[in-house]
């Protein structure tokens, strides 16, 4: 089947055709759990180990760009792009990192005064994935409102890989195999969606209720559904969204929990595919000669 028929064939299927950007999604099925400071601070690990990295916000509250820079309310982003907007380069804010790059919600209560037909979302999400790819993205990181329904089910159904932040807390236990189950049913309708893992977050090591959460998730599901580390409670955390700026940046020293998303980001690259085809093509040196 040609490139143009199995575009045809996707759209039509409410699928978004493949590029060769692979787009990880957050979702989870509600608020609080720590999804878009997940999402900041992922990728600015990931951009900081080399990956051309695109945050993007589906969130119509526009979360990411409000922990980072209030002035993002005013500007255009993704929902404008889902609306028309043709100009993919002008949405994108550029960082001081360069591999990182952001597309802001948008304006979002214009763009829903216009209104967009369900049925036209898929089609501009993978319209939205070549801009990507035409960019040199290597990697989006896309963070959704809670629920997985209307826009976030769209978005999730489009990514090859979703992230699960999961809050520990008792509810966790019940609603992980919901959102499991959800997952499933968009892979049975023909999404290509894989769970790259569930991530604890919001974990409290002085307090018994956290730490029984976790013992029963981890004994609960199989080892390779969890990530390995988990995102604890910090008031850190809080500090950098205040100042706008990943955990890695609010001093001149990094302090030591920025590497916990060093780790997750390197557990990302193993769990998606991200490294095939650069390991065989990296060249070491020696460090004197």
């Amino acid at each position: 089947m040609c490139n143009a028929a199995k575009k045809a064939a996707a759209i039509s299927l409410g699928l978004v055709y493949q590029t060769s950007v692979i787009a990880i999604a957050t979702a989870s099925q509600k608020g609080g759990v720590g999804k878009t400071t997940l999402c900041i601070n992922l990728a600015y690990s990931l951009a900081r180990r080399g990956w051309n990295t695109l945050l993007v916000d589906t969130d119509p509250q526009g979360g990411v760009g409000l922990s980072l820079a209030r002035s993002t309310r005013a500007k255009q982003g993704f929902y404008d792009f889902l609306l028309g907007e043709k100009n993919f380069s002008k949405l994108i804010l550029s960082t001081r990192l360069p591999e990182l790059q952001i597309l802001p919600a948008g304006q979002y209560d214009a763009c829903a005064r216009r209104g967009w037909s369900p049925a036209d979302v898929p089609a501009r999400l993978a319209d939205l994935l070549r801009a990507a790819e035409l960019k040199g993205v290597d990697c989006l990181i896309i963070d959704t409102a809670a629920g997985l329904n209307g826009m976030s089910e769209s978005v999730v159904k489009a990514c090859d890989y979703v992230i699960i932040p999961q809050q520990a807390e008792p509810l966790a236990v019940r609603s992980v195999p919901h959102m499991l189950e959800t997952l499933s049913r968009f892979r049975s309708e023909g999404a290509g969606v894989k769970v790259a893992g569930i991530l604890l977050t919001m974990v409290m090591s002085d307090n018994e209720i956290s730490q029984k959460v976790v013992a029963e998730l981890r004994a609960l599901l199989p080892a390779d559904l969890m990530f390995d580390q988990n995102v604890p409670r910090m008031p850190s955390f809080l500090e950098a969204s205040a100042m706008g700026v990943p955990v890695a940046l609010i001093k001149r020293n990094p302090p030591p929990e920025a590497l916990i998303f060093d780790q997750i980001a390197a557990e990302i690259e193993q769990r998606t595919g991200l490294l095939q085809g650069r390991e065989s093509s990296d060249k070491h040196g020696s460090l004197l000669d």
